[in-house]
């Protein structure tokens, strides 16, 4: 293989640092193992040695003890030394740090991730090793000439020197006690961390090594670390002594000498990238080479490689393994490790069986630890935190992925409660309680767990898979406990809402899967490909797949898109593409949000039933679903509105053909808006109705106020005002939208005080948006003068009640205060201007 020089930015705490091959040397790794045993030899260098007693010879202060591994490891009384191998100068290793002790009030929990990056060690002119991290973002081939521009313009930070203090066998010796003990930006706390903590100097005194362990692929670090905290410390431990201790653990690992090969991303297939900018002499254009993460799934050797292409499954070289956490309590791990071994129905798409496997830590090994870098591990964090998250750690060169903590905090199990009540309750009577039964708790957790291993093994969110699936066919049950409810379980899709109480589905249709899309894209993403010789052959391999999987040949050899295993980017996408959107369902949204809403409706009533606890305190259950009750409402809304000003997108390569870009229809979006009208604009009654919401708040009026003034915020936010297309211009948008919330002007009738909040909501946002668009950078400045002053217009000659009027009086003077109108024909804007009021 070809040496290659890397250079570039460093990007430290962040799981997709642009890395490349670096320069490379023959390498012959230490003998392995653990074993401690007394070398054989005084070490080389000067030795630490006390007096003896008067009267005694001197004798050695204290017996060393060393590790064989990938650094050799002694420790000599409070000193720790390594030995590294000459063939491992110039190796990269890549360096994570994780804690292993948390203070509370962090909001970082032992387990997580704290820092990362890519160093390599390197003799110095000096006679010194020096330890640098490596900076990439450039590549060149070293026999390229264009190498030596590379090569000079990027240098990598030294982030430690060390005096070798012996040699012995072509390796050599430093001291490395002072580069774990004292503070260290690079290999300990990053700046921004100890910022956000608010930490200010390290206390060397009560700061230690806890241990060192060697292995023979990784070397692991345990610290303790103790730091003076700024009076603005929001930890309990540092406001109440003025100190903050934790514990990191720092893994070097080895990382291999040949990458794997890397996989070129393509954005019809959502995975997470990393890259770098490529220079070579016979170019006439920079390449940007970008490559997915992914584990290294290889058959173990040439006879599995071709039962594998005869279409027969074979166990990987090295299968994918995750723990459990011991602390995770012991009735959920069964649902953890059955979401885990979920995805093998999606490997063995790839050819591959056994390929990923979950295991319970064994706490009687006491030779494992899992902050060692070689295990992944589902950490389990004691937070109040409703979430989880599957984050990997990889090799910056190819995307290999090394290992993965998956983060689960305790108190996500409140969050899938919560989402299945309100998403599932009129369909699934175990969902009508305030505390699940282990079974349905453990399956929820299993989904969780499926979709964070997703993250994992380098998938991301897909928020356009459900918008495949017919409104329809989400009230069939034969359709949806077949198939499942979203073709990917990647997609923030999580209950079936759409489906209603007579429709009789059971829980197999209700929760999410591994579906159609997750089985395509790690088939996509782990199939070898035997011909390829380098990315790019690899890349050009791949695509004939794609063509087969994403694509069915018609008559007329046009390519017809697969929609199950289509990937919808919700997130790097900025075209407002209202199919990928999160927390929705179906290909209509309209459609799918009036289900959405009926159900609702019924769980409006049944609350008390549902969230009655003995002695529950002051009603805390009921008021908080009531609130995720008009919090989904404002998602079904924020779906419908996600359609107006939306443009698909599609990618496609040049060979595909087809268009890229297309606009929501006009019609389509003009139905959103009167969806939004009946639903909203007319206020949402049913949200106050029952008696037991006059307990909730002092005016239950507020209630439907605050969801309108939220959908208010959704219609008119910058975003969707400047992203209006010509299809359905902001013009005509806003002409609509005046119309829709001044009808009663028209009709000469009295407005309620929940119409004057909208309309005041409207008025508000409207000049807002004319006074930060003073510089007429945005594009829909001129529309909204046109909706003001035409708004304007039309109350001059409004009629209602008396508060009606001086309604209509104030939106008046306010517009004529933010357009500087001098004649306005009502009365208060006119008082306004004659009394030279300015904004």
């Amino acid at each position: 293989m070809k040496r290659m020089i890397l250079s570039g930015l460093c990007l430290l705490f962040s799981l997709s640092i642009a890395m490349a091959q670096p320069p490379q040397r023959p390498v012959g790794l230490p003998n392995g193992g653990v074993k401690k045993e007394m070398p054989k030899s005084a070490p080389q260098g000067k030795a630490s040695k006390k007096k003896a007693p008067k009267g005694k010879a001197d004798k050695p202060a204290g017996k060393p003890e060393t590790q064989k591994g990938m650094f050799i490891v002694t420790k000599q009384e409070n000193d720790y030394f390594f030995e590294i191998a000459d063939s491992l100068l110039g190796r990269e290793f890549l360096v994570t740090v994780r804690y292993t002790a948390m203070p509370g009030g962090t909001s970082n929990y032992a387990g997580e991730l704290a820092n990362e990056q890519t160093v390599y060690f390197e003799k110095s002119p000096d006679d010194k090793l020096l330890l640098r991290s490596r900076i990439v973002l450039n590549v060149s081939d070293t026999l390229n000439a264009i190498n030596r521009a590379v090569a000079i313009s990027n240098a990598s930070p030294i982030i430690a020197a060390f005096k070798i203090e012996g040699k012995n066998k072509g390796s050599y010796k430093i001291k490395v006690t002072q580069l774990f003990s004292e503070d260290n930006g690079a290999l300990g706390l990053p700046s921004y961390t100890k910022t956000r903590f608010g930490l200010t100097q390290m206390m060397p005194q009560l700061s230690y090594i806890e241990s060192i362990k060697t292995f023979p692929l990784n070397t692991e670090v345990r610290t303790v670390k103790t730091y003076a905290v700024s009076p603005n410390s929001r930890t309990m431990a540092g406001m109440a002594t003025g100190k903050v201790t934790i514990g990191l653990n720092v893994s070097f690992v080895l990382l291999p000498k040949v990458p794997m090969l890397a996989r070129q991303f393509d954005p019809r297939v959502g995975y997470f990238a990393d890259g770098y900018t490529y220079y070579s002499d016979y170019q006439q254009r920079v390449e940007n080479k970008r490559f997915i993460t992914r584990w290294r799934l290889e058959p173990k050797d040439s006879a599995d490689m071709e039962k594998m292409k005869r279409g027969e499954l074979v166990e990987p070289k090295k299968p994918i393994v995750y723990y459990i956490d011991p602390a995770t309590p012991k009735q959920w791990r069964p649902y953890l490790i059955a979401g885990i071994e979920d995805w093998q129905v999606a490997f063995e798409k790839a050819g591959f069986k056994n390929a990923i496997q979950a295991r319970e830590w064994p706490d009687s090994d006491k030779t494992m630890s899992m902050e060692d870098a070689r295990y992944s591990v589902v950490r389990y964090l004691a937070s109040p935190t409703e979430n989880a998250y599957g984050p990997n750690v990889h090799d910056p060169r190819s995307g290999e992925i090394l290992e993965s903590h998956i983060c689960w905090y305790h108190n996500v199990m409140t969050l899938v409660h919560d989402w299945y009540m309100i998403q599932a309750g009129t369909i699934d009577e175990a969902a009508r309680q305030m505390k699940y039964d282990t079974e349905l708790m453990g399956q929820l957790i299993r989904f969780v767990s499926s979709h964070e291993v997703g993250h994992t093994l380098g998938l991301r969110h897909n928020m356009g898979s459900s918008s495949t699936v017919p409104v329809d066919s989400l009230r069939s049950k034969s359709f949806v406990e077949a198939n499942g409810h979203t073709p990917s379980i990647m997609d923030y899709a999580r209950f079936n809402y759409v489906a209603q109480p007579e429709d009789g589905i059971s829980q197999k249709g209700i929760f999410p899967r591994i579906g159609d899309y997750d089985k395509w894209a790690i088939e996509w993403g782990y199939r070898p490909m035997f011909n390829a010789y380098d990315d790019v052959s690899d890349h050009y391999e791949m695509e004939k797949i794609i063509r087969e999987r994403l694509t069915n040949a018609r008559v007329d050899s046009k390519l017809n898109p697969n929609p199950r295993i289509w990937f919808g980017d919700g997130e790097s996408n900025r075209t407002n593409d209202s199919r990928c959107q999160t927390e929705d369902l179906g290909d209509d949204a309209v459609k799918a949000s009036y289900y959405g809403i009926l159900n609702l409706k019924r769980e409006v009533k049944a609350l008390p039933e549902w969230t009655y606890q003995a002695y529950d305190n002051f009603g805390t259950n009921i008021t908080s679903i009531y609130g995720h009750i008009t919090n989904q409402l404002l998602r079904y809304c924020g779906h419908v509105i996600g359609n107006i000003g939306g443009v698909y997108k599609d990618y496609r390569t040049i060979d595909e053909g087809g268009i890229v870009y297309t606009n929501v229809s006009k019609a389509r979006q003009k139905e959103c808006l009167d969806f939004i009208d009946k639903n909203i604009f007319d206020e949402p009654k049913w949200l106050i109705e029952e008696d037991y919401v006059k307990s909730l708040v002092p005016d239950v009026q507020t209630l439907t106020i605050q969801v309108g003034n939220g959908v208010m915020s959704r219609l008119l936010n910058t975003r969707k005002l400047d992203g209006m297309t010509t299809e359905y211009s902001a013009a005509e948008y806003l002409d609509d939208l005046s119309e829709k919330l001044f009808k009663e002007v028209k009709a000469g009738t009295d407005v309620s005080r929940y119409r004057m909040a909208l309309q005041q909501n409207y008025v508000q946002t409207l000049i807002n948006y004319y006074y930060q668009a003073k510089d007429l950078s945005r594009s829909a400045r001129p529309a909204v003068l046109g909706a003001l002053t035409d708004l304007s217009k039309l109350l001059a000659h409004a009629k209602g009640n008396k508060t009606t009027q001086a309604h209509y009086a104030s939106l008046a003077d306010a517009i004529a205060r933010a357009l500087n109108i001098n004649n306005n024909p009502t009365p208060a804007a006119a008082s306004a201007s004659n009394a030279g009021l300015r904004r």
